[in-house]
Parts: C-alpha cells; structure tokens; sequence
C-alpha cells in the first residue's frame, strides 16, 4: 500500500504516545467546553515562496471549499468525498449542542515572494504581523502582496503555507520549521492582541520526511500530479479539522491524556514503515487517491476519528437497516463497508449491525457467490454468512478474513440464497468490509430431452449475461437413424472464450460455435440419433444462446443411452495383416465437457489398422495410425511404442481445452492386455501443416495461410490463458498443426504438454510460454517461406528474419515461390507484418531484434487479426 507522511501534530504527538490504539474499545474523544467553530469559516493564507505553480495554488483552494458539502452533485459517490469526510467533523458539537461549521471558505491571500533563504522565525513572524496592517505590507517594497490584508475576526483560520523553495536557519528556534510538516505560531498584530497562525510547509525532496513515501504496487502517482502539493494538502486539512473542533486547545481531547485530536488520533494508520489505509486507484490516468473534491480534484487525506463508531473513517460508516433486502435478478453484488473499485475496503464498517439480503431467481439451477475481498476480522463475532433460505443454520457457511474457501467460488443449489452479516460491539481498524458477487446458474451438468420439440438453451433476462464457469449439456435422445434437427434462433457467446459444441451419439464433434451470429448466419442443423449440445463459459461476458429443436423419433426414456463407447483397435507394426481387439474405454462423457459415470451400458466398435500402410504419423514414443470404424467413418490412433509410456496428463490436459475449435478432439482411448494406452483422436483429412507446405503449397493461398495462422493462435491463448492452471504445449511446429476437409486448423501433438511452473522471473530461462511463443514464431516464419527454417543459429537464419524487414521495400525473395506475390500494397504491408510479429515471436529466446521482451499470446493474437484485416482491407 501507501505509506503516507504525518500532519505535522502527528509527528509530534507519536513519539510521545507510541502505545496508543484507537482499536481500544475505551478511548473516545472528550469535549472539554472549549471553543468550536460552528459559524461559517474564512481561511486566509499566507502564501512563502516562490516554488508555487498557479495548477498547484488552485488544488490548494480547491481542497478548502471542497469541505463544503453543497458544492457537489446529489448523487453518492462511491468515492468518499471531502464533504463526506467533512460530515465525520460535523458529529462534534459545542456545550449547547450545536454541530461544528458546514461551511468553509477561501478568504484573504498574501503572497510573500522575497528572500526565502536561510529564513528566521522571527521573520516568518514578522511577515506574519505585517499582512494584517496595510502599511506594513507597503514597507517590503513588493515583495509581499495582498488581496487584501487579514482581518483579526474569530470566525477566521490564518495559515500560512511554505513552498518547497523556503529554507529555515539551523538554528534552536528554527529546528521546529526544519523537522516539522505543521504547526502552530502566535503573532502579535498589535500591543496585546496575540493571533495564532497554523502553518504547514511542502516537502523539499523525496526524503523529506514530509513527503508522501510510496512502496506498494498499489500506487500509481500523486493526485493532481504533483506529489509537493499533494501532501501539502493533508496537513493544511489536518490543521482546518483541529482548529474548527480545539482551536484553543480545551474542545475535543482524547479522553486519555494523550492530547489527540479529531486529525491526529488516526496517526497509526499512516506510520511510514506500513503499508497504511487503502487507496483508489486510477490505472487510466495513472493516479492514487482516497477522496475527490469539487471541480474533478482527487486527494489524499488523513483519516478522521469518527466519534459514532469510535474508528477511524473517511465518510460517516453506513448502516444496514433491520430488514431484510430482497434480490430477483440474476446478477448483482452485496457489501458492507466502504467498496473501493470493488477490491477492497477503504474504512472500517460500522459495529453493531446485523444486516439482511435475501436472493431469489426461480429458474435458476443454483446461485455461485464470488469474494472481490473479505476483511471481516477472524476471531471476533463479525462474519458473513450464507446459506439456503429455507435451510436450518446448521447448513449455512460462515466466512471471515483467514478462511481459505473465501478465496474460490461458493455455490448454493437451487433458486434461493439468504445472506447474513453482522458485527459486533467493536470493529477493529483493519476489518474494513466485504464485497461479494452473485450470479444465478440457469443449467448445471446434463439435462436429457426426449421431447418431440421445444426449446433448449441459455437465456438470461435482457441486460444480464451468464455466470462464468459453466459445463453443460443437453442430450437430446433420438432413435438410432431419425431425424433430429436443431435450428440456432440465438447465439451471443464471447468469440473465442465460449464455446458451443454439437456431438453425435459416437460423442464426436460434428460443429463448435463461438462468437455472435444473426440472421443467416445462425446455424440450422439436421442431424440423426442422439445428438448432444455442450455449453462451456470461460467469462461472464455472454448474453447466451437458444435453439428449437424437432426430434422425430424420441428414445424411451426408460433406457439409458449408451454413453460409454469400447472399441477394438487392430494394431500391427509389421508386415502382414493381424487383426487384434482391444478394449476401447471412452475416457468418461467429460472429454469435451462433462464425463460419463463408469456404470453406463458399453457398445463394441471394430477397429482396423493394417500397419504400415496406416500410418500417417511418427514421434519419438509413439506412432500414428488411420483407424476405420464399423460404420466407415475414420479416427486416428496413437500407439505408445513403450508399455511405460504415460498418457494420462495429454488426455487430462485435452479433457479441457478440446472443447476449442482449433484444438484436436480425443475422442476415448484403449488399454490392450499389457496395459498399454492407445489414444484415440479426430481423423484430420488434409494431414500436416507441414506436408500441405511442402507437398501442396500452391492450395495454401495467403488468405488460408493467415487464417491457419490466426487460428493456431487462438488455440495457443487457450492454452496459456483461459485453462486454470495455464498450459504449455512444449512442442509446437507445423508437423504438429492438422487440417480438416476445409483447411480449418487444429494443434495437436499433445505428448510433451504440461501445466506451467516456471514464471518467466529468472531472465536466464525464459518461461514455458515464451518458448511456445517462439515456437509458434517458427511456424508463421514457415507460412511466409514454404519451407521451414531449420537451425536457429545458423547465420542463414538470422538473415531469413532480416529478409522479413524488407517486404514492404521489394525485397520479396524470402516468400513461398509457390504463390504469386501480391500487387495490392496494403497486402504487401500485410505480410511485411506477418514477418515482424515472426521476428517479435522468435526474438525473445533467440535474442533477434535487440532487448525485445517475448509478447504475450494476447499481443500475438491481437497483431495477427491486424494483419488479417490489413490483407483484407479495400486500397485507398
């Protein structure tokens, strides 16, 4: 977080009561009948320096009205304002009850610009006397000049501001002025008649002890730019709080002695050597703050010790009512305490609450809450608790700041959910308050449909979007050989997050949608038999999804399907033909989404693979054959060479991303009597990437070759960003790239994948990432060249990438002679492209182009779509 320096006074109380805590449910604020201002206040200012920008000056005035709560709109703000946290100094009254000031104001200014070097209290003081009295300020010869000159009223605060370019004497008198941030001086404007001066001083540099310290990711830069100013601002508003509540030093007191006062008793939240109160943060315009003002300012200010809750808060704690609030929507967010940009809470809650949210959506399946943060004192009475509305407590869940399951996903099943938080007599400083997010699930797993029509799909009410994180199904049960017909009447689905898959009864992939369609772009489908529909989210984005569906000979529903497929794969590596059976197990339903149980009935395919005339595929531990099935259709079969061999992490890791369009399907696998593993794919029927380039470049025309190229990528970002924990494929290269009938792309060669562990943090060894991005930077090098470039280090590679850097110029000799060179400039450009997000990919580990970092897969994709819509694009 952000270590923030004292207000003057609280420099100087800290050493002397350095075992104070306001946590103490004992300590309060005392008033002791003296003076409160509670009449309009005018601050007038004695501007010293000349280090002061006009931006600066303003910020500075702005602050002082800013307290003033009618300057603002009438809508709350999320962020406290300075009027909010003027509103906590409003709870202190004087003898007859009536509130401190609402009203604060900018009154006379003097602008003190002469020698400002070596300065002495005395002069200080002596510049201080002459502002009240016209003739004195005519006596420094313009060097000190008013708007008009301060009169001695007691509705009035005189302070006097230094700018950073004041320096002091290092002298006793002067050591005050030099080690302090703020204080106090009496001036005497005329025989007897002493007036008190407040004063604060800008820091002089980055180790002023004045200065705001900033140690934390949290921190993004100083409010209005300035960090001078910008802590200047704290101890002036300090000053202004103290004054209006024990300006003679006999109003509100710390009850214990200590001298605190309503702007110091909150010292402990700002030591310098702790991470310090919670800030907003502005990423976009690079800014930290805790309260904004009027005119668009934001500051940084000191929390103010609120009497009611006896705590320290920035706006007045808001209270939950006793009854309970009722929620019908499929999607909101409940919170007590202050939210801040939803991650964290900015001050402690208010203490004896018991507060209430009941939530109801009645087609909802079940209803998953999310933390965005949770500081709810562990060990104390204050929790939250949810639990169905209908349930006894003894199945409610309680959840407080240590819990671990307070960092994952809670779900309730069903249509209700009931929310409970209370806190109890005293709220520690550090419980600040809690946010959670909810969504209704409108499916949950497998829904089977033996209906002869209807409606299937995932719909949310209109402004809602879906809950993330799901896996569903829908099985609709046609008889072996009927018509079954789906017909899309909606699709809004994130493009390349979410994905909606349509299956046959032998559950193989027939089609995946993903993105928005509409109109005649919506699919319509006849199929036969069983078909199943599966819904995976990977966002909360979504609108959803719906079809109509006919099914024209409906299944019994007394007899379960078969889910479960064994096969008998037929392998000989040899001469001859040998025919053998092995049991082919389906991995379980959830290859794609959700697997089957183990108990469902089992079916026999034959499987025949006539050995070397079969093959179509060869690695380092195992072999690939062509498959064909009893009913003429053709898989791909991967046999291990070794009865070691270890496949399951490749299937665990293609259980979840083959759901992707451009990630090969497994379809089951099969265990022979030694125990051996054969896996059992998706046949590919154009083959390799790198036989299409090598045998058939010519019918790889740029357009495909970029298409192949954006889809490889999306396939890639799957992997490294929405699979949790991420994956790195380890072995990416065009032999591993497959293509269908239609040149659609699918990356398989899943033997060497695995979950990520090294970060990236040791510059020595480059991440699992970046060497797949690398990887893949070889494979568009070899879409542009037709040819793979085979030995990174040899000097013929490194030219291969500079020829790249000459595209747009003419030189055109480091593209595929297969293909015609474009004339249109903008696809010339394109490819220019093409070839320097190659170099960009490759760089990072080969050390090409400089100090360039590896990008991201998300930068990758993002320059590869620029590139498509660049080839694409009408010439000017």
């Amino acid at each position: 977080m952000v270590g923030l320096l004292l207000t003057a006074l609280l420099l100087h109380f800290l050493p002397q009561f350095s075992c104070l805590s306001p946590d103490e449910a004992s300590f309060s604020l005392s008033y002791n009948g003296g003076r409160v201002m509670t009449e309009p206040v005018a601050v007038s200012l004695l501007w010293f320096g000349t280090g002061w920008q006009e931006s600066g000056r303003e910020a500075i005035r702005n602050a002082i009205a800013s307290v003033t709560a009618s300057g603002y709109p009438n809508e709350d703000s999320e962020v406290p304002t300075l009027g909010n946290w003027w509103e906590i100094i409003r709870q202190y009254k004087d003898g007859s009850g009536t509130p401190a000031t609402g009203r604060v104001d900018v009154g006379a200014e003097c602008f003190y610009t002469g020698p400002q070097l070596n300065m002495t209290q005395d002069q200080v003081l002596g510049i201080g006397m002459a502002v009240f009295n016209e003739t004195a300020v005519n006596g420094f010869g313009g060097n000190l000049n008013c708007t008009r000159v301060f009169e001695v009223s007691d509705k009035s605060i005189y302070h006097i501001v230094f700018s950073h370019t004041v320096m002091f004497l290092d002298r006793r008198e002067q050591r005050e002025l030099m080690d302090r941030c703020s204080g106090e001086l009496q001036v005497e404007v005329s025989a007897s008649n002493m007036v008190k001066m407040v004063w604060a001083r800008a820091p002089q540099n980055i180790i002023d002890q004045c200065s705001m310290f900033f140690h934390a990711k949290s921190y993004l830069g100083p409010p209005n730019g300035d960090e001078k100013i910008d802590s200047l601002v704290g101890h002036m508003l300090a000053n202004i709080a103290k004054e209006v509540t024990n300006g003679d030093g006999k109003g509100w007191i710390g009850n214990d002695g200590s001298g605190m006062t309503v702007s110091t008793t909150c010292a402990f939240m700002f030591k310098r050597d702790e991470e310090g109160p919670p800030l907003f943060m502005n990423e976009e315009k690079t800014l930290t703050f805790n309260a904004v003002g009027v005119n668009g300012y934001r500051y940084t200010v000191p929390y103010i010790w609120d009497q009611k809750i006896r705590n320290c808060a920035l706006k007045p704690s808001e209270v939950c009512g006793s009854d309970g609030l009722m929620f019908r929507k499929p999607k909101g967010h409940l919170n007590a305490g202050v939210v801040v940009n939803h991650t964290n809470g900015l001050q402690p809650y208010a203490p004896n609450q018991k507060c209430q949210w009941k939530i109801e959506f009645s087609s909802a399946k079940f209803i998953s809450f999310t933390f965005n943060y949770l500081l709810v004192a562990a060990g104390s009475d204050d929790h939250v608790m949810i639990c169905p509305s209908d349930s006894k407590p003894t199945r409610c869940t309680v959840f407080q700041t240590d819990d671990e399951q307070s960092l994952t996903d809670f779900r309730i099943f069903g249509s209700k959910a009931y929310i409970e938080f209370v806190s109890g007599e005293h709220v520690s400083s550090e419980s600040r308050g809690w946010e959670l997010r909810y969504s209704a699930g409108l499916c949950d797993g497998k829904e089977d449909v033996y209906d002869h029509k209807g409606v299937i799909g995932y719909t949310s009410s209109t402004g809602f979007s879906y809950v993330e994180g799901l896996r569903c199904q829908w099985v609709l049960h046609g008889k072996p050989g009927t018509l079954v017909s789906l017909n899309f009447t909606r699709i809004n689905i994130s493009k390349d997050l979410d994905f909606l898959a349509i299956h046959d009864g032998l559950m193989q992939q027939i089609a995946n949608f993903s993105g928005f369609y509409s109109g005649s772009s919506l699919p319509r489908m006849n199929l036969m038999g069983e078909i199943m529909v599966a819904f995976s989210i990977q966002t909360d984005a979504g609108a959803g999804w719906s079809a109509d569906f006919y099914i024209a000979s409906p299944a019994d529903r007394n007899k379960r399907p078969l889910l479960v497929i064994v096969a008998v794969v037929l392998v000989v590596v040899g001469i001859g033909f040998l025919l053998a059976l092995v049991g082919l197990w389906l991995l379980r339903k959830r290859k794609h989404t959700n697997r089957a149980d183990s108990n469902e009935n089992l079916t026999v395919i034959r499987v025949a693979v006539n050995g070397h005339q079969n093959q179509i595929g060869e690695g380092p531990s195992a072999t690939v054959y062509r498959a064909d099935l009893a009913d003429g259709s053709s898989v791909a079969v991967k046999s291990p060479r070794e009865v070691t061999s270890q496949t399951k992490l490749e299937e665990e890791v293609l259980l979840k991303s083959s759901c992707h369009p451009n990630i090969i399907s497994l379809i089951g696998y099969a265990e022979d009597g030694v125990q051996r593993r054969y896996l059992v794919f998706e046949f590919m029927g154009r083959g390799s990437l790198n036989w299409n380039l090598r045998e058939r470049g010519e019918t790889l025309q740029w357009e495909k070759r970029l298409t192949i190229a954006l889809q490889i990528s999306s396939a890639i970002q799957m992997l490294h960003i929405y699979l949790q924990p991420p994956v790195y494929h380890g072995n990416i290269k065009s032999e591993n790239i497959l293509l269908d009938e239609f040149y659609n792309a699918k990356l398989g060669g899943f033997g060497t994948a695995n979950y990520c562990k090294n970060d990236g943090i040791n510059p020595e060894k480059p991440s699992e990432m970046a060497e797949d991005i690398s990887s893949f930077g070889l494979v568009l090098a070899e879409l542009l060249r037709g040819e793979p470039l085979l030995n990174r280090h040899a000097s013929e590679f490194f030219r291969s990438l500079k020829e790249f850097n000459e595209l747009d110029g003419g030189g055109q000799e480091c593209l595929d002679p297969k293909l015609d060179i474009p004339k249109e400039e903008c696809k010339i450009m394109s490819l220019a492209k093409l070839g320097e997000i190659a170099k960009w990919c490759i760089g990072g580990s080969q050390e090409v182009g400089g100090d360039q970092a590896t990008p991201t897969i998300g930068d990758v994709v993002l320059g590869l779509k620029q590139v498509k819509q660049l080839f694409f694009s009408v010439p000017s």
